[in-house]
């Protein structure tokens, strides 16, 4: 599985080297799954014996190569895309590949995601081939590595998140509706029904036609619905939330305001405030600057005979200096942009393509709306 992500510490575990500029890291449990998986695969109807045990341990050996073939096909196909890719990581679970980015495209995505099953397919292809040239217990090994490099390709193209199938789906999605959180929710409610459907035919498929359900397969399936429900369900609401968050712009959140020079007149700055459609006046400094604010509104409080002769300085709220975010900002750069004014300013001035100010939004709306 493919996760893009900014840079991380190096995951705990056993360093085994490095490829194609990721260093390579087994966990601990690994080891301990290998064991497990050695002892289920070398029991027979005689118990474990030691020819059996040794049987389970190629093939667990041969699961976990399989699975590093996997994520190094991710890993080249990354880095074909000039990905850098930080680290591959053999779990008990499986594993991951963990590569840096920061600008990725509906294409690179889907290629990447696809990478891992087809490598797997291949594989196992490779392998069937092989194990017919060979008698015994090497062609028995092959032809188990055969086998679960197809149920690893399999599963992992099915679409849902977070498999790769679900990456796909993604990628398409995205692609074909320039959407990209659109993508990502398609692909999380892909995995909430591979992880019902997991299930299902577990469980409730042999309920139906009247078979005892297998224990092992039922204990799988359940495995399996903890891990795919969990994720796709908090990506299914990480996408909504982002995807919301880019309906959100500067100045959608802003009340629409009007610049004036600080040298200007209540009544000046009514006049103009009027004519332009504006709620929230922008005093400019002498050198052109946003300095202050004030409200259109709070100028009713300055008796109407005294308004052309009353200069700004009598309603102006001041400005922090710089205070200030692009009207089309939205999403993530909408958040990157308001994110450091926080506990230094209640309002923002918003300004146009040409940096001249066209609102006023207060931080408290700008988070509301970004919640």
């Amino acid at each position: 599985m493919d996760r893009p992500s900014p840079r991380t510490r190096a995951t705990r575990g056993i360093r085994l080297g490095s490829v194609l500029g990721a260093r390579i890291v087994l966990t601990p449990s690994t080891l301990v799954m290998a064991l497990i998986l050695a002892a289920f695969y070398g029991t027979g109807e005689d118990g474990l014996t030691r020819h059996g045990f040794a049987l389970g341990l190629a093939v667990a050996i041969l699961l976990f190569v399989s699975v590093f073939v996997h994520e190094l096909a991710h890993t080249a196909a990354a880095r074909a895309f000039g990905r850098e890719v930080e680290e591959i990581v053999l779990t008990f679970f499986g594993g991951h590949t963990q590569f840096r980015s920061a600008d990725p495209k509906p294409l690179e995505t889907g290629v990447i995601a696809a990478a891992g099953p087809f490598a797997n397919a291949a594989l196992g292809g490779l392998a069937i081939v092989a194990a017919n040239a060979f008698e015994g217990t090497a062609g028995e090994v092959l032809w188990y590595a055969g086998l679960l490099n197809f149920i690893l390709a399999a599963f992992n193209a099915l679409p849902g998140s977070p498999l790769d199938g679900g990456r796909v789906v993604n990628a398409i999605v995205w692609g074909s509706s320039g959407d990209r959180w659109k993508g990502h929710r398609w692909a999380a409610q892909g995995g909430r029904i591979v992880a019902v459907a997991v299930v299902v035919l577990a469980v409730g498929w042999p309920l139906v036609q009247g078979r005892g359900v297998d224990l092992i397969s039922a204990v799988w399936a359940m495995f399996l619905f903890s891990v795919i429900w969990p994720a796709s369900s908090a990506e299914l609401r990480a996408a909504t939330v982002l995807g919301r968050r880019e309906q959100v712009t500067a100045l959608s959140v802003s009340a629409p305001a009007v610049a004036i020079p600080y040298d200007s007149t209540v009544t000046e700055a009514r006049e103009l405030a009027t004519a332009a459609g504006a709620r929230e006046v922008v005093v400019l400094a002498a050198d052109g600057q946003p300095a202050g604010h004030f409200p259109v509104s709070l100028t009713e409080a300055v008796p109407e005979e005294a308004r052309a002769s009353t200069t700004l300085i009598a309603v102006t709220m001041p400005l922090a200096r710089g205070a200030a975010i692009p009207a089309d900002a939205t999403g993530q750069a909408l958040v990157e942009a308001v994110v450091p004014w926080f506990g230094r300013t209640d309002v923002l001035v918003v300004t146009d393509k040409d940096g001249l100010p066209v609102g006023i939004a207060k931080l408290e709306d700008v988070k509301d709306a970004l919640s």
